[in-house]
């Protein structure tokens, strides 16, 4: 009974500023509940929160063998391309997916990139959904850089059991950024690092 009482009592004492960050609070707790609600509150907390990944042109995640560059995708036009065809730039490699709240917080800072480099790099953005959904969403969100599906696994080296991941490949297929989570793509560091791949 006195620990009711006690209760009622800070109850009173509280701020109208306090009761306000309470409801707030709660209302976030309740809007990431639902689904139609929980994503775009994601998003947005990401996006406020984005850095720029570490990155160096002398940092070396392995190389990809002839075999490595053979792995098929299914570009826009619904062609088959091999990551061999895409040799004579380096390669900005994206898994994502629609529904993925982290890989939708980064995209904007993608499509910054690809508009400034898209003449000087490979943007291979790739995924497994279906191109009517993918379209759908491009359209929806205002993006332009290319979406790939698989036709076939990804090169071992490029496997990640979480999304998005991101890799960047120099000309001769090493591997020169390996990023797992959610970043800033249009970073400083990141342009610095594609100025210096794709000087002659």
């Amino acid at each position: 009974m006195k620990l009711l009482e006690n209760y009622k009592a800070k109850l009173k004492k509280k701020s109208k500023g306090s009761w306000a960050s309470d409801i707030v609070f709660l209302l976030l707790i309740i809007a990431l509940i639902f689904p139609t609600t929980r994503t775009p509150i994601i998003v947005f907390i990401k996006r406020a929160t984005l850095f720029g990944p570490s990155v160096s042109e002398k940092d070396n995640f392995g190389k990809l063998n002839q075999n490595d560059l053979q792995w098929q995708l299914i570009n826009d036009q619904n062609q088959t391309v091999r990551l061999a065809d895409l040799n004579d730039k380096p390669i900005f490699i994206n898994f994502w997916a629609t529904w993925c709240a982290t890989c939708l917080a980064e995209m904007p800072s993608i499509e910054k990139l690809y508009m400034d480099y898209k003449d000087d790099v490979y943007f291979v953005i790739a995924t497994y959904e279906d191109r009517a959904l993918i379209d759908s969403f491009l359209q929806k969100q205002g993006l332009n850089f290319p979406v790939y599906r698989y036709q076939t696994k990804e090169p071992k080296l490029l496997q990640s059991k979480t999304i998005p991941a991101t890799f960047i490949l120099n000309t001769k297929a090493q591997i020169i950024v390996s990023e797992k989570g959610t970043s800033n793509w249009n970073s400083k560091s990141v342009r610095e690092l594609l100025n210096k791949l794709i000087e002659p």
